[in-house]
């Protein structure tokens, strides 16, 4: 039983990958007030006898959340850069001032070519869980964030669509605009390996190292629309 040890275990990336975590044959080491605290909110998950929870230091991998700005720190030694995550809640340490520029304008116009490269929180979990199963060699330094580049305009058009949709949802309040449904903004996908011209991380080092967990590698799965919906509810609950 693999035994993971995660600090500190607020914000919705730390929650999100503990409920994953408890799904396998994990053994989670917390500190004494964390251990309760997991234990209460997930005791019926827990007594199914697939994953435990432990007060103890004693892991075989260590997940440090945002001591550094946007950085999970992997046993000591390996940085993970996140990158235009579009979060479920708040997160201490985890930043991004054009999100939240997008989200301050989400009742007026914005336009903007700059480059965004927007990955689920859920796949970011993925992505952890994996590498804390498999325990694959880690470089010194790796990134996450999506394959597909948006522009501050069509990820304010999209996210604009979302809040109105949900807004007129909460009242019963539809018109003919918003029961239409919108094209998905004109997205490709960029593959890894091709040097970028804008401002894109490297995920070359994360897409090898998802390879020699499982032979899978970086393949993000959930659709932006939905993770942009998950971060509007995550916004609109605040």
């Amino acid at each position: 039983m693999v035994r993971v040890r995660l600090h500190p275990i607020d914000g919705s990336i730390a929650q999100a990958f503990i409920e994953r975590l408890l799904m396998f044959e994990v053994t989670l080491c917390l500190d004494e007030e964390g251990a309760q605290e997991i234990q209460e909110r997930y005791a019926t998950l827990l007594q199914a006898g697939i994953a435990e929870v432990a007060v103890s230091n004693d892991s075989d991998i260590q997940f440090e959340f945002f001591s550094e700005l946007n950085t999970i720190q992997v046993n000591g030694s390996c940085s993970i850069g996140l990158h235009d995550v579009l979060p479920a809640g708040k997160n201490s340490g985890l930043v991004n001032e054009s999100l939240n520029s997008i989200w301050n304008a989400i009742e007026d116009s914005m336009d903007g070519e700059a480059s965004h490269y927007w990955v689920a929180e859920s796949d970011v979990v993925d992505a952890l869980t994996r590498i804390a199963l498999h325990q694959p060699k880690l470089p010194e330094s790796m990134d996450i964030a999506g394959r597909r580049r948006w522009s501050t305009q069509q990820t304010h058009h999209e996210l604009q669509m979302l809040y109105y949709r949900t807004r007129a949802g909460s009242t019963g309040q539809f018109t003919a605009s918003l029961l239409d449904q919108p094209a998905s903004p004109q997205i490709s996908v960029v593959p890894i390996d091709v040097a970028q011209q804008g401002t894109r991380p490297s995920l070359g080092p994360l897409h090898n190292v998802l390879v020699e967990c499982d032979g899978h590698g970086w393949q993000p799965t959930s659709p932006l629309r939905t993770a942009m919906m998950v971060y509007l509810a995550g916004k609109l609950n605040d």
